[in-house]
């Protein structure tokens, strides 16, 4: 006989059957990529957010090199309370232009404690009083401060900077005194810094989408695996029930047929005893023929209170 290919009748059973088998892995892929998901996308922003901080950091830590070497060199604490000349404004220029710092810039003002601007690169900003922020202010005691602005802030009224810009300040510590005299105030374009992170990030988001890619399949064995035991499991759950559902079963025909047993030999057993109570003339032979009658019963009798006394003892041990 020839070999007959299975019709699709008969192999769509078997196909119902495995994908049965597989979908609580199904569902167990599905539930689980939401949380790696959602944990992609924490971890995502956070390295994005810790890779701006470091470019600002980058920022604030240039910006007091420049405030160090370029800028307060130029100047004195007494110009710094006092304000500069417009000699003294033409030669900052100069010396800034010859260091090239106006070509790394966007803007750059110089402050006093009082919070007027008394040197920019915006001349129209010289000698204007603005009311003094807590960037400032942490500047004015000491303290840099960097972060990112629109360039639409209360003293860049009337200047033309087009955000978003890295903001920063430095204070102006002078020889001869512990306290700053003013502050230093940076603006750098974001622009170059946000091509910076777009890199970097999408850089991290490869490394991490292929860490949570590799983490996402390395839980699949577990969780089959855990899914086989579990079936296991309940296999020999099912067979240990229908096992005893067949015990019971056979228990329950037992005691029937022990019973019958009983109730038999108790019927022989007092038939013969009434006949051969009510007899008056009874030969040898008769008188033996039911006692071995009633010894017969009697002999059932005790067969049946052995064989409950064996399926006691298996119950109790519980053997096979």
């Amino acid at each position: 006989m020839g070999f007959r290919p299975e019709s699709p009748w008969q192999t769509a059973p078997t196909l119902w059957r495995w994908l049965g088998s597989g979908r609580p892995l199904v569902r167990f892929g599905i539930l689980a990529l939401l949380p790696v998901l959602a944990l992609g996308v924490v971890l995502g922003r956070a390295l994005n957010s810790d890779v701006q901080q470091r470019y600002i950091d980058s920022a604030q830590s240039s910006a007091t090199l420049l405030a160090q070497v370029g800028i307060q060199p130029l100047l004195t604490a007494q110009q710094m309370a006092l304000g500069l000349t417009p000699d003294e404004v033409s030669s900052v220029d100069l010396k800034l232009q010859g260091a090239a710092v106006s070509d790394e810039v966007r803007r750059l003002k110089v402050w006093n404690r009082a919070g007027t601007i008394i040197y920019s690169d915006n001349h129209a900003l010289i000698g204007h009083a603005y009311a003094i922020d807590d960037d400032l202010r942490a500047a004015l005691g000491g303290t840099s401060k960097a972060g990112i602005t629109d360039g639409h802030d209360e003293e860049n009224t009337g200047d033309n900077l087009a955000g978003p810009l890295i903001q920063v300040y430095v204070p102006l510590v002078f020889e001869g005194s512990t306290s700053p005299s003013g502050a230093f105030e940076l603006y750098l374009p974001y622009a170059p810094v946000q091509a910076a992170i777009d890199h970097e990030s999408q850089q991290l988001y490869l490394f991490l989408a292929a860490g949570l890619t590799l983490f996402y399949l390395a839980m699949f064995p577990v969780v089959f695996l855990a899914i086989r035991w579990q079936r296991r499991a309940e296999a020999a759950a099912m067979a240990n029930l229908a096992t005893l559902q067949r015990l019971n079963t056979l228990k329950s025909e037992f005691l029937v047929n022990i019973s019958h047993q009983f109730r038999t030999a108790m019927v022989g057993i007092e038939g013969f005893s009434e006949l051969m109570k009510d007899a008056d003339d009874l030969d040898l032979d008769e008188v033996k023929s039911f006692a071995r009658d009633i010894h017969d019963d009697a002999e059932r009798l005790d067969h049946a209170f052995e064989e409950m006394v064996e399926l006691d003892q298996k119950e109790t041990s519980r053997a096979t």
